[in-house]
């Protein structure tokens, strides 16, 4: 995000974004906040 937050999305609306930052805690963010996306992490 442009906030600097990381995270893994966990559910998309119209307009927000829901993103899990650690497991089980979940932040719902505007799209517009969304500045850009990599790719999936290997574990």
């Amino acid at each position: 995000t442009a906030g600097g937050i990381h995270g893994k999305v966990a559910g998309l609306q119209d307009k927000v974004v829901t993103i899990e930052i650690a497991t089980g805690v979940k932040v719902k963010i505007n799209r517009a906040s969304i500045v850009s996306q990599q790719g999936q992490e290997i574990e």
